[in-house]
């Protein structure tokens, strides 16, 4: 004989006394089940990733002179993060500077020829209309006004030539420099002290923990209802919840899954909270009817959940109970086990008490 049969013998035994009804006292305090409306959440595992992260590239071909700041850093904003030899830099604005100075002498010297053969030009013309000078003297003045006229645009267009220059030669001595565009943490450092850095070479890598957000993959049926979804909010690990800002849903699924990543932006400078992060993001997306209990009146004997159900011949009785999630104000969702408009005892401590007394009052 199998050794495990008294074992279930005395289970059946223990199930049958506990689910048997008698006659309950009336100072029992019980409540109806009800159905009531609450906001329809829909929640996805979320990751929580930071908006502003980037890689810094040089620009140009120089040598690593300083190196500020290194992995793990805070830097703010507008920091130089490091700095790149600059001498031949700054040689090549000096020399461009110097040509502008020899430019503009040269501009007020043509400027100048340019007054005095236009003065000359109109002298010469009054005297031709007098028929004071012939028409090659005419002819003469007019040619060195053009002469003058053509030397002194060509003179501007070299003083505008060797600006450009200037502001070209500027720029690529800002490169010497690399500024944090915002501020944040260094995550990855790829250059060296006194390395030889070249154009488009990775410098270093940051984040920025001032502006967070929440990633999810939500499935294609329900990605109407989450476009209009309002009050998003994360919940981290240990009940923590974070309320979500703007929401941004990228325009394509993937082809594999066909779910759309959905991006919540989290309020600025929410402290301790960084990338990488696990968490539950909610979503309000409709109301829904919810069948509900005190979670006070709810029975938990190892895996299973019951209640004490007192019947309008005021019978009580132990039912065991589905239950679902915790809802707000100590009340607790119902998924199988009771109707709407049966009462159930509120301290089943007292309910138990009372269906033991009765039970040994029926079986003396």
């Amino acid at each position: 004989m199998n050794r495990q049969y008294p074992w279930l013998i005395i289970l059946c035994v223990f199930t049958l006394v506990q689910s048997g009804s008698v006659n309950a006292d009336t100072d029992l305090e019980v409540m109806e089940v009800v159905e009531r409306t609450f906001p329809q959440h829909e929640v996805f595992d979320a990751v929580v990733e930071a908006i502003h992260q980037a890689t810094v590239s040089s620009r140009i071909a120089a040598e690593v002179v300083e190196l500020n700041f290194d992995v793990n850093d805070v830097v703010p904003k507008g920091a130089v993060i490091m700095k790149f030899r600059d001498e031949e830099f700054h040689a090549r604005v000096a020399q461009i500077e110097a040509s502008i100075l020899a430019d503009k002498a040269q501009s007020r010297e043509a400027s100048a020829r340019k007054i005095e053969a236009a003065s000359e030009a109109k002298r010469v013309k009054d005297l031709f209309k007098r028929k004071l000078v012939p028409q090659a003297a005419l002819d003469k003045a007019n040619a060195d006004l053009s002469a003058t006229n053509a030397r002194h645009q060509a003179v501007q267009a070299q003083l505008k030539s060797r600006q450009a220059q200037l502001d070209e030669a500027k720029v690529k001595l800002s490169y010497t420099q690399i500024i944090a565009p915002y501020g944040g943490v260094v995550t990855e450092r790829l250059v060296e002290l006194g390395e030889m850095a070249s154009p488009g070479q990775h410098l270093m890598t940051g984040i920025s923990l001032e502006y967070l957000r929440a990633v999810v993959n939500v499935p294609q049926y329900l990605i109407s209802a989450i476009k209009s979804a309002e009050n998003p909010t994360l919940i981290l690990t240990g009940g923590r919840q974070i309320s979500g800002e703007k929401i941004t849903v990228i325009p394509y699924a993937d082809s594999k899954s066909h779910s759309f990543q959905i991006r919540v932006d989290l309020p600025a400078g929410t402290e301790n909270l960084f990338p990488g992060t696990f968490g539950k993001l909610g979503f309000v997306v409709g109301e829904e009817q919810v069948t509900v209990i005190s979670q006070s009146a709810v029975v938990q004997r190892s895996e299973v959940s019951g209640v004490y159900v007192l019947a309008e011949s005021q019978q009580l009785a132990f039912r065991q109970i589905r239950l679902g999630r915790l809802i707000a104000d100590g009340q607790r969702e119902v998924l199988a086990g009771l109707t709407v408009g049966e009462k159930v005892a509120l301290d089943p401590l007292q309910a138990a008490r009372l269906l033991k007394q009765n039970s040994s009052r029926s079986h003396p």
